[in-house]
């Protein structure tokens, strides 16, 4: 019989990643490949960033890579020297327990009477990962290379000379969980679905697949989970194994493989390659710090690894209710909006205008199909959550990239407000945010009176802010205290983007609110591992000292720093080390990407922009990391300039926009998104005037 199955693992040390980025096209014109920056070991080690190096195309649904043990989240651990197999599906950056793991592949030989192993060891030199590659070579002297298409993996295992050698793959295995599989073997395919558990045990996923080997096999045979595929093979006998996916159903995993019937590794390779370099120009970042251009690409590309397209060709796919449907364009699923609204996916409005205009038709087919806050039992892969769509939505039409009339999903929005949870101090202030966005949205629509009742809804969040955030006092430095979902009442208290004047006011004024921002950042109460107050850097913004901002910022991008907070409790002595890092222990300990969310906040910090409140066109301006930054645009590029004039350039002296002077501290996103130039002057004493809240 034959199969086809695949797994594709370069392997590549931290040292080898600034190669080749520069190549000279016909007429002497240079061609940067800045997915040669791309650094896949970044944040894989232990608990600091729970990213993986999966070898997948830029939003690919199949993502081939190492379950080691030690397990990640993502399945993989940089720290570990043993891999338990290779996976074709996983979710970037998450916390619980990941989710994906599923169809894991392990290659073996064997001599004489000795049992198949359950796992292999391998050495941290024989290991390479770039864009869309991956590649080890393992002490039973297998090399195994790893690349994708967007549905289809690709692995091609280097064999030694055996008798006995082979793979084999478990149907059972799962980050999250195993529900059931089910599998036949037809003209040498093995096809079948698999049911697993989704993230956080929050509902299930079905997917179908299909499996192929372009060297016959001598015997398949099944030994509890796992799939036993044996071959016997010659010295350095290569043997490709492509595994395909479908949401749809069995002969569309199936018809997926035979799509890729005529592609050879190398191709596959090639192709992947270039896809994220073409995805990655377009932003250029010009600096002379190698090490600062690979955090920046390699934070670009863990932000564009989900959500998923997950349609086939045709245009088929699954909704979250288990309904066929069909869609011309790109459809996007594996959502985690509760932690993406705030960076990554206004990151991408500026960025990638046409792709997350596809995203957001995408939510707007989910809100139609019975949008959950988690996941349903019918989703058709890996997916988080997606509370805060309301803001995205919002946040979209001011920007002028909505795709649709918001009015097509009012209703929806409408049933989703009036199951908003407001149990918590937490969830009054995120609650109480989807309902200011809300009652925009019916302004925006001319539902006046709907506008006016969520208004008043939103607004009662003072009652409890007053209650809870008003007196701060040693009761509000406790993780989870008051029922919190992760964090403190210090951390949370600032997240009411939507009012901030209005904060401000309860405080006693901006100046009182200033000296509270102080007090924070003082005494260290600032968690950059979590989510809640990621945005509270910038609301220095919004005081009279925006310089603050600015020094704020370039100490998280640049310095050591005190960090105190993991995900769930408070550290006895505090985490010492610079938060960004181009290395595998690249975040703090227990600091997830969350799918991208944490990327993204680096990403904007060292552009020296940031998107403060999601829902509006509010961009809040710090000084740029980079010498001069061009981000292509449907218009002309936008151009991010700066001059430096000191030893320590990390203050504004000034700002202009087309040779305008700017001096507010924000700016607005509608216009920047045009296209233009941005041009700071840097110094190394703040201008304390520049940027003033009058």
């Amino acid at each position: 019989m034959k199969n086809f199955f695949y797994l594709s693992f370069p392997v590549i040390m931290l040292s080898l990643f600034c190669c080749n980025k520069q190549q000279k096209q016909s007429g002497g014109l240079e061609k940067v490949d800045n997915a040669s920056y791309i650094n896949p070991f970044i944040n894989t080690a232990n608990d600091h960033g729970q990213t993986d190096v999966a070898a997948a195309v830029p939003f690919g649904m199949v993502k081939p890579a190492p379950d080691t043990s030690p397990m990640a989240h993502s399945g993989y651990d940089y720290t570990a020297n043993e891999i338990l197999g290779f996976s074709n599906t996983r979710f970037s950056g998450v916390g619980c327990r990941g989710v994906g793991g599923n169809l894991r592949i392990l290659p073996y030989v064997i001599s004489g009477n000795d049992s198949i192993p359950n796992s292999v060891t391998f050495s941290k030199e024989n290991e390479v990962a770039q864009a869309g590659y991956y590649s080890v070579t393992l002490h039973n002297g297998i090399k195994t290379q790893l690349s994708a298409t967007r549905q289809v993996a690709f692995h091609q295992y280097t064999f030694p000379k055996s008798e006995k050698s082979g793979f084999t793959i478990d149907l059972a295995s799962s980050y999250a969980g195993h529900i059931s599989d089910e599998y036949k073997i037809n003209n040498g395919i093995i096809s079948g679905k698999i049911t697993s558990v989704n993230v956080c045990r929050k509902g299930a996923y079905t997917f179908y697949f299909a499996i192929h080997s372009n060297q016959e096999t001598s015997q398949i045979t099944k030994s509890g989970s796992k799939l036993i595929l044996e071959f016997s093979t010659k010295k350095n006998q290569d043997i490709l194994l492509r595994c395909a996916l479908s949401v749809v159903d069995e002969n569309s995993a199936i018809n997926n493989l035979k799509n890729t019937n005529a592609l050879q590794f190398n191709k596959v390779k090639t192709q992947a390659f270039d896809a994220w370099n073409s995805l990655l120009n377009t932003v250029k970042i010009e600096t002379k710090n190698d090490s600062l251009k690979q955090l920046f690409y390699t934070h670009l590309y863990h932000a564009t690894q989900s959500p998923f397209i997950i349609n086939d060709d045709n245009g088929g796919y699954r909704g979250s209710d288990g309904e066929l449907y069909k869609s011309n364009t790109p459809y996007y699923h594996g959502w985690s909006i509760w932690d993406t609204f705030r960076t990554k996916l206004p990151l991408f409005s500026l960025l990638y205008p046409e792709k997350y205009q596809d995203m957001l038709l995408s939510l707007k087919h989910l809100y139609k199909q019975g949008k959950p806050d988690w996941a349903t039992e019918k989703e058709p892969f890996l997916t988080i959550r997606t509370e805060h769509s309301m803001v995205i939505l919002l946040d979209a039409y001011r920007k002028g990239v909505l795709p649709f009339d918001l009015n097509e999903v009012y209703d929806e929005l409408k049933e989703e407000a009036k199951h908003l949870p407001f149990k918590s101090p937490d969830n009054v202030l995120e609650s109480s945010f989807d309902l200011w966005a809300l009652s925009q949205i019916a302004h925006i629509l001319e539902k006046n009176e709907d506008a006016q009742e969520y208004k008043n809804q939103a607004f009662e969040y003072k009652t409890l802010w007053k209650d809870k955030f008003l007196v701060m006092d040693d009761n509000s430095d406790i993780m989870h205290g008051d029922g919190l979902y992760e964090g403190t009442l210090w951390q949370y208290r600032w997240f009411v983007p939507f009012d901030i004047q209005g904060i401000q006011t309860m405080m006693g004024g901006k100046d009182e609110f200033e000296k509270q921002l102080d007090y924070f950042f003082n005494n260290e109460l600032f968690n950059i591992g979590n989510q809640p107050d990621i945005q509270v850097p910038y609301l220095y913004n919004y005081t009279n000292s925006p310089w603050k901002t600015q020094a704020l910022i370039h100490k998280l991008l640049n310095e050591k720093t005190n960090n105190w907070y993991g995900t769930h409790e408070k550290f006895k002595t505090p985490i010492v080390k610079k938060i960004f890092t181009a290395t595998p222990d690249g975040f703090i300990k227990e600091m997830d990407d969350d799918a991208g969310t944490m990327s993204s906040w680096f990403l904007w910090s060292s552009m020296g922009m940031y998107p403060i409140f999601p829902g509006s066109t509010e961009v809040a301006l710090t000084a740029p990391q980079f010498n001069k930054i061009t981000i292509k645009t449907n218009s002309k590029p936008l151009e991010i300039t700066t001059l430096k004039k000191g030893l320590n350039n990390i203050y504004i002296q000034k700002v202009t926009w087309n040779n305008k002077i700017v001096n507010s501290s924000i700016i607005d996103f509608n216009t920047i998104s045009k296209g233009g130039v941005l041009h700071f002057e840097l110094g190394d004493k703040p201008n304390k005037q520049w940027g003033k809240q009058n």
